[in-house]
């Protein structure tokens, strides 16, 4: 029986360290890009950007409720249930003292990451801050 010897080879040659490509960073050598001087402290969004507007409880400036165009804030909310069915994106969480509020479910990775900071602050026993909006659902959390 003839042996069959192999002729392919790989094209390519990975990447060798300390080489770099003419136009590309190296991998891992990449840096964040600097944030205007406008954007250095707590500000709201403007032109389609959306970043944190809230600070932690107890730091200066933090607000128990603050109200806005889009939706409205509510700090101090404390979980102590969590409820989900065999449904898509279908979850909501009861805030102590309050009613069932429904978790956002626009997509998988908000809906994902919202019941994961509901879970946690349920588990954990750590207050929270809500953005709801007026379609009913809390778009956003800070968990502390």
């Amino acid at each position: 029986m003839a042996t069959k010897t192999h002729t392919d080879k790989p094209s390519l040659v990975p990447a060798q360290p300390g080489v770099q490509e003419a136009g590309a960073d190296a991998a891992g050598t990449s840096r964040p890009t600097v944030m205007p001087e406008a954007h250095a402290g707590i500000t709201t969004a403007g032109a389609g950007e959306q970043w944190p507007v809230l600070l932690p409880p107890g730091t200066a400036g933090a607000t128990a409720a603050v109200t806005g165009v889009t939706g409205t804030w509510t700090s101090g909310v404390m979980v102590d249930a969590t409820w989900s069915i065999n449904e898509v994106r279908n979850a909501w969480f009861h805030v102590t003292g309050g009613a069932w509020k429904r978790i956002f479910n626009g997509t998988d990775g908000s809906f994902t990451a919202l019941c994961t900071l509901a879970a946690q602050a349920k588990q954990s026993g750590h207050q929270m801050a809500i953005r709801e909006e007026a379609d009913g659902m809390v778009h956003e959390i800070y968990l502390w």
